[in-house]
């Protein structure tokens, strides 16, 4: 098991980080939405059975139509099971797949590998003697049936936040690790065959916490987005890691206020940077505030930009249009209909905001995730209190260019 000890920032590169965030900061005033319209909405739909059905990640499929991945109680052998749901581009239920066990398996995020199959990754405890978490990945076929299942971890929480298929049917996954590392908890990056079986892995971190939420492929490489308290100027930082194609760390970016200051997903553009979104206390209103950030290749900010209102906005999830701009999705419990409502943001690549709109009912509405798709429109999956049969449901909206 390896380990990587990472330098902190110096207290001149968090003034100029301020400065910077002040200087770009989006000035929204409550209930008023940037001018022009980008997005018309195609539909909108809810998915689930009698109970609690959770949506974590959602991925484009080549042939058309959509995967989302999460968790379920309605459709679960045990008290929640991995729950996979394969769409088509107009909303249509293919299939649905539940993995599970006597206990709790959660998948936080899906992908496509090279050999025509896909991975879940996120946690169970159907395998400790404790009830502690085990890093869980499930590969399974196109048509939903299982191919494998495996568990990674030691006597304390494991958990997979994220994965990416690489060549040869071969993943890379990112989460944290309390069972392995310097910390209480680290970052945990392992590297697996499409058999399942580990062929490295690292725990990245200091004396405190660090967790890895996003991986994004780089031509020669890989970037993990997360946050760190042992690093930084406050309690969780943004934490930005880039690495080669050996899985070598080049280089490590901690930037962050006094508050917390979270990255949750990060997208390599075009241009060869990467646009990283979390949510920040740090910066902005009192409450969290989205965060959006852009690096150039070599790890130098180029732009900084907040969005949010009096009360709480963060982002989930970002993508890439063919155009160059952005989508950042997450909540907001500003502005919208109900407690909290989906918020869906488009930006130019510059940063600025083009359009910006709310999704939701009278209750609780969470975007987690978006993807383009085969049509060139955008999936955004969430999670919805105000629509459904059960607790919580899969809320799917499909949204296109104007």
């Amino acid at each position: 098991m390896g380990n990587y000890l990472l330098k902190s920032g110096t207290i001149l590169s968090i003034l100029i980080i301020l400065i910077s965030n002040l200087t770009a900061k989006e000035v929204l005033k409550k209930g008023k939405e940037p001018s022009g319209l980008s997005f018309k909405s195609n539909w909108q739909k809810s998915f689930g059975g009698d109970d609690r059905d959770e949506a974590h990640d959602v991925i484009a499929l080549k042939e058309g139509g959509f995967l989302v991945a999460g968790e379920s109680k309605s459709y679960s052998i045990g008290r929640r099971d991995m729950l996979i749901a394969r769409f088509d581009k107009d909303g249509k239920l293919l299939y649905r797949s539940s993995f599970g066990n006597k206990k709790n398996e959660v998948a936080n995020a899906v992908t496509k590998t090279s050999d025509d199959a896909f991975m879940a990754v996120g946690y169970t405890t159907s395998y400790s003697k404790y009830g502690d978490k085990d890093l869980y990945v499930v590969k399974f076929s196109k048509d939903g049936k299982s191919i494998w299942k495996r568990h990674f971890g030691g006597e304390r929480d494991d958990v997979g936040y994220d994965i990416v298929g690489v060549g040869g049917g071969k993943a890379l996954i990112v989460g944290y690790t309390e069972s392995y590392g310097k910390g209480y908890k680290d970052i945990y990056l392992l590297y697996i065959d499409k058999n399942g079986k580990e062929i490295w892995s690292k725990a990245i971190g200091g004396k405190d916490d660090e967790t890895g939420y996003s991986i994004a492929l780089a031509k020669d490489g890989f970037y993990i987005a997360g946050t760190t308290r042992s690093k930084g100027a406050g309690g969780f930082d943004f934490y930005l890691l880039r690495f080669d194609s050996k899985a070598h760390l080049r280089y490590s970016k901690v930037y962050g206020g006094i508050e917390d200051d979270i990255f949750t997903s990060a997208v390599v553009t075009k241009d060869g940077g990467c646009v990283v979104a979390g949510k920040t206390k740090s910066f902005g209103s009192k409450h969290f505030d989205i965060d959006v950030i852009k690096y150039d290749a070599k790890g130098r900010m180029l732009w900084h930009k907040l969005f949010g209102f009096k009360s709480q906005e963060w982002a989930n999830d970002i993508v890439e249009l063919n155009d160059g701009n952005l989508v950042v999705v997450g909540t907001t419990k500003s502005i919208g209909h109900g407690n909290y409502d989906f918020y869906i943001l488009e930006l130019e690549p510059n940063g600025s905001l083009k359009w910006s709109k709310t999704y939701g009912g009278s209750d609780k509405d969470f975007a987690t995730a978006v993807a383009k798709l085969k049509d060139k429109s955008i999936i955004v999956a969430g999670s919805t209190l105000s629509f459904g049969k059960g607790d919580y449901d899969f809320m799917l909206i499909n949204l296109q260019k104007r």
